[in-house]
């Protein structure tokens, strides 16, 4: 077994390039199980209603009693329907949401929400984990990518190396983050009003809108990242290290 190999799906290695995506047997259960457990909910869900139905106490009684009343063969091919379609929605957004990365001694290629960004090697200072998403660090501490990533920590740390990245066990500005507080001092109002629109947009799970609010703060010189429904800002390294 090669070394190549021995990653399992994950780097496919070929002329110096390593390609991090959706793990292939992972995909195809997401791809085929979630439309057809659509599917099968779609087919039991009116039985399921006109069970619960007959429970004394029951929220939403009206809707669930109306689910029940789907007895006829058209009406349950329409739910059947309804839920595989619901499941390859469910599916394509999952994979939409899982970053993508192509590797080279040169270049990263990033693909996130259909987007494809790429930076030269040399230009990047910092490859590591937050919790479950992978964070690229470009050479002004810039986030040049962030996201959500499917493969195991060991193989993405082996990649990295591989080709020379700075794989990091955490985050090396991680000192530098501070919890927003509104009004607080060390931001300009600027600043806060767009956290303050990003505090709005991610209540309201407008995640295109948070990315781009983040995206507008990133060109006033901070970085930005979430724990929780909390908000943490930090200074661009540069500037941080400027006025100490």
């Amino acid at each position: 077994m090669t070394s190549e190999e021995s990653l399992g799906p994950v780097p496919l290695r070929k002329d110096r390039t390593t390609v991090l995506g959706y793990p292939r047997g992972d995909l195809l259960t997401v791809l085929i199980g979630m439309p057809i457990l659509g599917l099968l909910l779609g087919i039991a869900l009116p039985p399921l209603a006109r069970w619960l139905s007959d429970l004394p106490v029951l929220p939403w009684r009206d809707g669930i009693t109306f689910v029940g009343s789907l007895d006829r063969p058209w009406q349950t091919a329409i739910a059947a329907g309804l839920g595989l379609v619901a499941g390859l929605l469910i599916a394509g957004t999952d994979y939409d949401e899982t970053l993508k990365l192509t590797l080279t001694d040169q270049e990263l290629v990033s693909d996130l929400h259909e987007t494809k960004r790429s930076i030269e090697r040399a230009r990047v200072s910092a490859v590591f984990l937050d919790g479950k998403e992978l964070v690229v660090l470009d050479d002004s501490s810039c986030e040049f990518t962030r996201g959500v990533h499917k493969t195991k920590a060991p193989a993405l740390a082996e990649a990295f190396r591989s080709h020379g990245y700075p794989w990091l066990d955490a985050d090396p500005h991680a000192a530098l983050f501070h919890r927003w507080i509104p009004g607080a001092p060390g931001l300009p109002a600027e600043a806060h009003a767009v956290l303050t629109a990003r505090k709005v947009a991610l209540k309201s799970k407008a995640a295109e809108d948070a990315r781009d609010l983040a995206e507008t703060m990133r060109g006033l010189g901070y970085v930005v990242r979430d724990e929780g429904k909390d908000q943490y800002w930090r200074p661009l390294a540069r500037e941080a290290d400027g006025r100490q």
